[in-house]
């Protein structure tokens, strides 16, 4: 049985519609940066000295960067690692960080949230602007009995990690508006952004694109967003 012109013609105009939003969409993104400041109780822990995240303006699937200077100056990517999203609740909005890298005997999450509080211009064809949070705070918290990493200290004696951070992530209004005009999508960004590192004599420690599950383990030799010692 053969469609219709009209099933056609609609189906054409759906699969360009989403083509086009999809177009969008790469060429939109939001870069936070972020910043860490350990607090509470902890053991043999020690959080990233900053980082960024890169999402797509109107929320979704970013990828993380992580920055660390002990040991050497190196920075870590996750792709497609957790979600930038807005909750709802009557009038008001809330826009939220949720991202967790797990295996089977670590786990580590990063959790912020803030008011949208600020009007970004953007360029779709359907809205001029759009409302972000200028900043998110909240916690990024980690756990790992390194029994898959036994040895990940230099000091055998020093086993497990437990450690949480205040976790600050600040829109950079420069980078974010550098890339919806040059329309870079989340992975051109993280390009710009880790060739930026290098050329500040970082070097790229370790990529995963699992969402946010080490290749290596989580233990703190390799560079898991467990944190640093």
């Amino acid at each position: 049985m053969h469609a219709s012109p009209l099933l056609r013609l609609w189906s054409l105009l759906v699969l360009t519609l989403g083509l086009i939003l999809a177009q969008e969409s790469q060429g939109q993104v939001l870069v936070y940066r972020l910043s860490f400041e350990k607090a509470g109780e902890s053991i043999n822990y020690s959080p990233y000295q900053g980082g960024y995240y890169i999402a797509p303006v109107n929320g979704g699937t970013g990828t993380l960067v992580l920055t660390r200077s002990v040991g050497g100056k190196k920075y870590f990517t996750y792709a497609n690692f957790g979600e930038l999203f807005v909750a709802l609740k009557e009038n008001v909005r809330k826009a939220v960080l949720s991202a967790t890298a797990a295996n089977s005997v670590s786990t580590t999450t990063f959790f912020a949230i803030g008011e949208t509080d600020d009007k970004l211009d953007v360029a779709t064809r359907f809205a001029d602007e759009t409302l972000v949070a200028t900043e998110l705070k909240g916690w990024a918290v980690s756990a790992d009995s390194e029994r898959d990493l036994p040895f990940s200290s230099t000091n055998a004696t020093d086993i497990g990690v437990a450690g949480a951070s205040i976790l600050t992530c600040k829109l950079d209004q420069g980078l974010t508006n550098g890339a919806i005009a040059l329309g870079r999508s989340v992975a051109d960004e993280v390009t710009v952004l880790t060739d930026e590192l290098e050329s500040q004599g970082y070097a790229d420690g370790k990529q995963t694109t699992t969402g946010g599950q080490s290749t290596q383990g989580s233990g703190q030799t390799t560079g898991g967003t467990t944190g640093t010692r």
